[in-house]
């Protein structure tokens, strides 16, 4: 258990020193989808998980 725990924190801490890792961003969303059909309206749950790996956004 103790190796596991520094193993994570090693990680953590080499990702955060990595220039290629410094700028990540994770970003998420949830929502609903409403569509039409021939059989009424349907309602679909929608979950957005993305990750952006560096660099400048815009």
């Amino acid at each position: 258990m103790k190796k596991k725990i520094i193993t994570f924190i090693a990680i953590i801490g080499i990702s955060m020193i990595l220039p290629a890792c410094s700028n990540m961003h994770m970003t998420g969303g949830v929502g609903l989808n409403f569509s039409g059909g021939p059989y009424g309206m349907r309602v679909t749950p929608s979950v957005n998980v993305g990750m952006y790996g560096g660099g400048y956004r815009w």
